[in-house]
């Protein structure tokens, strides 16, 4: 026994070697980002803003002030956190957890595989290196956080009651982070519910009060028409059944190797945490989804892969280590590498350059990180909340009178239908041909135009 557990290790540790050298190098990734304190994303801005208005004992969702627009369109977690650490500087309280918590997962799936070492390193560290992990785990987002507590609730779920109560708080917070959640809650449930019916009475009963009780202090720090408004209206945009089938053929380039051989391993618990992690791709269909809709199944995967440790490995190592050579090269230096993080550091530099007065910037995120208040923070919602007619416009004709010091677009507003599509949706025809007849070029800065009034 000792001989075959010896020569099972060893086959894993080449898996484990790149692994371990993929999880490294995004670990350093992430204290580089969060040290440097910059956006590293679309969106980051938004969150942040929200944050920053909790920390004044203000409300996200509440009125905004007359032309102004705060998105808040997340349930108040992720905003919590970011209010209660706002000492440290915008995106980093956020940050912080955000990688705590992905470590956590990568903690758990490597403890469950703790029988065989070389398998638990090579399960854990590929968690960290996988593509939605790399990205995401490092920024100021909700999904890490809703992704950690969704796993921890779903391993946890027991027939104890302690334990039963222990999952179900994780379960409603990490509704409170992000309502994607349910998918994968519910689908464990409705399996406990037909095979395990001690379980699921208790944990569903413990979700079920848990997620009341939150509900009911969301209730009283916040009006239930401004949730309703901004956490159901401001999210219903279009469905695109592309964007969905793009994301599972991503997910089967990245991690195919590991989704079907933890379904092929798992018990029926973890399988019924691959299908509900897998059903969160079907919501990529929603306008602005993109590679974190995956996060849910890097997780799942990296978990329910724990009966590997006790099992002849075969050629499974070797699939794992090819599909995280390829993983490796897409991200560093293929089409999906980020850009360096200096291109990032220089567009806050160049903003803190910006006149005084009010600023457009399509990225609130760098007014964010050099102390200016955005005006709108996600110009992408606002837009599309424009062009669905649920908000009027009250930026153009603030444009047209000059009113702003300056418009920073991400590129040249007189090349926009050169541009992505997600670009065009973030600026209506009608801002940009204000923006063009009211305001000249002054500079390009890197990866910013800055437009200022002649």
């Amino acid at each position: 026994m000792r001989a075959l557990a010896a020569r099972s290790d060893i086959r894993w540790l080449v898996a484990a070697a790149i692994a371990a050298l993929a999880a490294i190098h995004t670990i350093f990734d992430w204290v580089t980002i969060i040290a440097a304190g910059a956006p590293t994303g679309y969106g980051e801005g938004a969150v942040a803003h929200a944050g920053q208005i909790l920390a004044r004992g203000g409300d996200p969702y509440g009125p905004e002030p007359a032309g102004a627009f705060v998105s808040a369109n997340y349930p108040p977690l992720a905003y919590a956190v970011e209010a209660l650490g706002a000492a440290l500087g915008p995106f980093t309280a956020l940050r912080v957890t955000n990688v705590t918590a992905c470590v956590a997962i990568a903690t758990i799936a490597a403890v469950r595989a703790r029988r065989s070492p070389f398998a638990a390193i090579a399960i854990g560290g590929s968690f960290l290196a996988f593509l939605p992990v790399a990205l995401w785990g490092g920024s100021a987002r909700v999904d890490p956080m809703a992704v950690a507590l969704t796993a921890f609730s779903v391993v946890t779920a027991s027939t104890d009651p302690r334990r039963a109560a222990i999952a179900g708080v994780l379960g409603a917070l990490a509704l409170a982070a992000k309502p994607t959640a349910a998918l994968p809650l519910v689908t464990v449930l409705a399996y406990l519910a037909w095979r395990e019916r001690p379980i699921a009475i208790r944990f569903g009963a413990a979700l079920t009060v848990a997620s009341l009780l939150v509900l009911a202090v969301m209730l009283l720090r916040f009006d239930s028409a401004d949730l309703w408004r901004h956490l159901v209206v401001y999210n219903s945009f279009g469905y695109d059944a592309r964007n969905p089938l793009f994301l599972a053929v991503l997910a089967v380039l990245l991690m195919g190797a590991y989704a079907g051989v933890a379904m092929y391993v798992a018990d029926g618990r973890m399988r019924a945490y691959l299908i509900g992690a897998t059903l969160v791709i079907l919501l990529g269909g929603h306008e602005g989804a993109t590679v974190n809709y995956l996060f849910d199944l890097a997780a799942a995967c990296c978990v329910a892969l724990a009966p590997m440790a006790t099992r002849p490995p075969g050629r499974v190592p070797a699939l794992f280590a090819g599909q995280l050579v390829a993983t490796l090269f897409l991200v560093t230096l293929g089409p999906l590498a980020p850009p360096d993080l200096t291109v990032h550091s220089t567009r806050v530099e160049t903003a803190r350059t910006l006149p005084a007065g009010p600023v457009y910037a399509e990225d609130s995120g760098i007014l964010i990180a050099s102390g200016v208040e955005p005006v709108i923070d996600d110009p992408y919602v606002w837009a599309r909340l424009v062009a669905l007619g649920v908000r009027s416009d009250e930026v153009t004709p603030r444009i047209r009178a000059a009113d702003f010091a300056a418009v920073v677009s991400d590129v040249p507003l007189d090349q926009l239908e050169g541009a992505p599509l997600f670009e065009q949706q973030r600026w209506p025809a009608e801002l940009v041909a204000a923006v063009l007849d009211r305001y000249r070029l002054e500079r390009r800065a890197g990866t910013l135009w800055i437009y200022v009034p002649p």
